[in-house]
């Protein structure tokens, strides 16, 4: 599906800032020789303990886990993962204005987490503890206060091999971990482990996805089952399950996108609804209800490896597909912004609705949003609204970011080695209603009874298509997914 990218125009509260609230960076160096080596990214960032740590995931040469103090941005602690080399690792850190140095951690020896490569890393438990998984293998949940692995899981193939893993997810309503591997061999598997009994998996799924499983997310606390289409098939989706039903995101590079039942023994029946993108997956997540704006229900949000970005229904109806490189601001208000690339989005239990952040290749990063990234239109996509940017503090591409909504913050972390800290500026869900409200209108738009709810469809790619429980899948449907065995 193609659709043309929407107008991007300015907010009337747009901010742009240039001075960061606080700053840090990580640098490595070889122990045996004492020469800089490549400076390692901050590949994904994470809050603990109600926002007074955080939790920072670097690249090689590091593949580290730090534990960092919001405050003073001081290492407080590096994870310590099985079979971990040590190399030498320096930390700076400044605050206040731009460029003061005016504190410095002395070089001590960091520890990898996963010896193979941070792969992901979330903070799980309401912050109190950390999940991530790695390419030698191992899902780990890790005791923050020691440092040390609370609970080691390992995902091996029918000959022993360690399988290298992508992804990873804990459920919000059982002790359920999720893990997605690389492609080996014929089959990309999702794992599923009980941390009280990890010796192995509970159960496997490897038919889901026929290339790597690139994102695992579990449906949020609240999350409710659509129906299925035909109301007649009664093996469907009944639309009265919430949040007990352990429903599972995952998007592949493969193109597909799934939401499959994570309790299901039989894995030709766990596919509940399924889209084919066509293009590689990078980043998905869920989208919250909006909690000023009653019309924006559950949905899907995903970002691929070609910087396309697009949305979906929580039956995975596709909604919108655009290069997220084509809007752009060129004067308007005084507003310059082009766009490079997506650093991730935020939704949120609490705030409702999507944080679109995108980034240039000078290390800047934009906030968009739209008044609905989930209604289905007839008419053209409405525009959607800049709201702030943060500039002049990373070189090159920032590839984390996090919305620290208890503390007002935005946590940014690049391929500079910085982690950057900001006021978030973005107006209140309510703020942002009225905003829409009084640009847009309020009246109630016509919604499209057809699938590709008036988008301009590119006939020669595949349209997204919708798996129901219990339907056996078709010719079209299989191409691009590995067929059943």
């Amino acid at each position: 599906m193609n659709l043309t990218a929407p107008k991007l125009v300015p907010s009337p509260s747009f901010t742009s800032s240039n001075r960061y609230f606080r700053s840090s960076s990580f640098a490595s160096s070889s122990s045996s020789t004492n020469e800089t080596s490549d400076e390692a990214y901050i590949l994904s960032i994470s809050s603990l303990n109600d926002g007074a740590q955080y939790a920072v995931a670097t690249s090689s040469p590091t593949n580290a886990i730090h534990i960092v103090d919001a405050q003073s941005l001081r290492v407080l602690t590096s994870l310590k993962g099985p079979e971990a080399p040590v190399s030498t690792f320096t930390f700076q850190s400044s605050i206040g204005k731009k460029g003061k140095a005016q504190a410095q951690a002395p070089a001590y020896s960091g520890i990898q987490a996963h010896y193979g490569g941070v792969t992901c890393m979330k903070s799980i438990n309401n912050g109190t503890g950390i999940l991530s998984c790695g390419k030698e293998g191992s899902v780990a949940v890790w005791d923050v206060r020691s440092g040390g692995v609370s609970v080691l899981m390992q995902s091996v193939n029918p000959f022993g091999k360690s399988r290298p893993l992508l992804s990873t997810a804990l459920s919000p309503t059982s002790s359920l971990i999720a893990a997605g591997s690389e492609l080996q061999g014929e089959d990309a598997v999702i794992s599923f482990f009980d941390p009280r009994n990890p010796s192995k998996p509970l159960r496997e799924h490897t038919s889901t996805h026929s290339d790597d499983i690139t994102v695992l997310e579990f449906a949020p606390k609240g999350y409710v089952l659509p129906r299925a289409d035909d109301s007649d098939d009664e093996s469907g989706p009944s639309g009265n399950e919430s949040g007990t039903g352990e429903y599972l995101l995952s998007g592949s590079t493969d193109g597909l996108l799934n939401i499959s039942k994570a309790n299901e023994e039989d894995e030709e029946e766990a596919v509940l609804f399924t889209a084919n993108w066509g293009c590689s997956i990078a980043q998905a997540g869920w989208i919250y209800p909006s909690s000023s704006n009653r019309r924006l229900g559950w949905g899907v949000w995903a970002g691929s490896d070609m910087e396309t970005y697009s949305t979906w229904t929580s039956d995975l109806s596709p909604v919108l597909d655009f290069d997220v490189r084509e809007p752009g601001v060129h004067g308007e208000k005084g507003v310059e912004w082009v766009t490079d690339y997506l650093v991730g989005c935020h939704s949120s239990a609490s705030s409702g609705g999507l944080r679109v952040f995108v980034g240039s290749n000078e290390g800047d990063v934009s906030l968009l949003s739209s008044s609905n990234p989930l209604r289905r239109r007839k008419k053209l996509v409405k525009p959607w609204y800049i709201h702030s940017s943060y500039t002049h503090s990373h070189v090159g591409v920032v590839r984390a970011l996090f919305v620290d909504e208890r503390n007002g913050l935005i946590v940014t972390g690049g391929e500079d080695a910085k982690l950057n800290i900001w006021k978030d500026v973005t107006p209140s869900p309510s703020a942002l209603a009225s905003l829409y409200t009084e640009v847009e209108g309020d009246e109630e738009e016509e919604e499209s009874d057809d699938d590709d709810v008036g988008m301009e469809v590119d006939e020669a790619s595949q349209k997204p298509v919708r798996k129901k429980r219990g339907a056996s899948p078709s010719d079209d449907e299989m191409d691009g997914r590995k067929r059943r065995r």
